[in-house]
């Protein structure tokens, strides 16, 4: 029996882009002889325009612009769109940032009754806000590096406050925003005001991180159709222009070469162990389903959890998918993975 799968990209975050070369990878990647696609692209004003995945491939300028390309119908609203829902088995979620992570079209999909993969929505809004799940992460036991919540409902946290309480280099992000956008990394005073200055418009409140001087790592964790849960190899990751004081910011993530990303990571036995359990503990201590990726820190013999992923990015230099593969799997067999746990998840009423 073909299995009906909407791949869903795009939508209205900064991460739009990142997003739509997920979906198409996606796409490229599913059996053809076992899902019948179509692609739906969420424009940044979040209308939904819808192909079928016959004929030629689409590429990333037919997807940035849909409304042209030629290859899409729509648009059509949220409210509108019944009829691009009605034949869909299951929607294999492929956006990042606002209205795809953060549980909104989650509840969307909840309402009509669409299965979906990755977590629902009290999951993946918590895990993409980043000040509030790290009071999750301290309450089951896991560290988080120094932070601080900068904005005008904290008048007592000043520049003066964090230059003390954290020194330099420190982190400043705004907590909603991922794949390394909307953030930066202050080196002095001056800077810090100026990365304030330029990310206070986008957040009402600011997250001040002291930044860890360690290795970095990374660890996926899958569900499978079972219910169990597998934690991934964990991927250490090497910025190419670390020792400059470069971090695993976008171009390191998603240039071809930006960084060196090492699966299984060379590191001792018990501590590969130690991150793998870490990353199971964010998974359900957020409430995460089918799949999450979680970033951390070691540094003197200490895991710093830095974020979750509730929809891991799934393009050609995305860590997920490496990490799978290690385990001798493909790329393919992942998808299979995350698509039969959403459809068990719906049979079983647990979405």
């Amino acid at each position: 029996m073909t299995i009906r799968v909407n791949v869903v990209m795009g939508g209205p975050s900064v991460e739009h882009e990142i997003s739509l070369r997920s979906g198409l990878e996606v796409m490229a990647n599913l059996d053809k002889k076992a899902y019948a696609v179509i692609a739906v692209v969420v424009s940044h004003q979040k209308e939904f325009f819808w192909c079928t995945a016959e004929g030629l491939p689409l590429t990333i300028s037919d997807c940035k612009n849909p409304a042209s390309a030629g290859r899409f119908s729509g648009p059509l609203t949220p409210a509108s769109s019944a009829t691009l829902w009605e034949k869909c088995d299951v929607a294999f979620l492929a956006l990042h940032g606002t209205f795809g992570e953060d549980g909104v079209i989650q509840g969307y999909l909840d309402t009509i009754g669409i299965p979906y993969t990755g977590s629902g929505v009290c999951a993946s809004a918590l895990a993409m806000e980043k000040i509030d799940s790290k009071f999750i992460y301290l309450n089951s036991g896991l560290a988080v590096p120094p932070w601080s919540i900068y904005g005008k409902a904290y008048p007592e946290t000043t520049v003066g406050h964090l230059v003390t309480k954290h020194g330099f280099p420190c982190f400043i992000k705004c907590p909603q925003s991922g794949s390394s956008r909307l953030l930066g990394r202050a080196h002095d005073r001056k800077s810090l005001e100026k990365l304030i200055a330029e990310l206070a418009p986008h957040s009402d409140r600011l997250l001040v991180e002291t930044a860890i001087r360690g290795a970095e790592f990374s660890c996926g964790i899958l569900e499978k159709s079972g219910g169990e849960l597998l934690a991934l190899p964990p991927i250490e990751i090497r910025p190419k222009h670390a020792a400059q004081g470069g971090f695993f910011d976008y171009a390191a993530k998603y240039t071809s070469g930006g960084s060196e990303e090492i699966v299984p990571a060379p590191w001792p036995a018990a501590l590969l162990d130690r991150i793998k359990t870490t990353a199971l503990t964010a998974h359900r201590a957020l409430g995460c389903s089918g799949v999450s990726r979680t970033d951390m820190m070691y540094a003197d013999d200490t895991l710093y959890v830095l974020e979750t992923n509730t929809l891991p990015g799934l393009t050609p230099n995305s860590l997920l998918p490496k990490s799978f593969c290690a385990t001798g799997g493909t790329y393919g067999g992942l998808l299979d993975i995350m698509i039969r746990t959403a459809l068990n998840k719906k049979k079983n009423g647990t979405a």
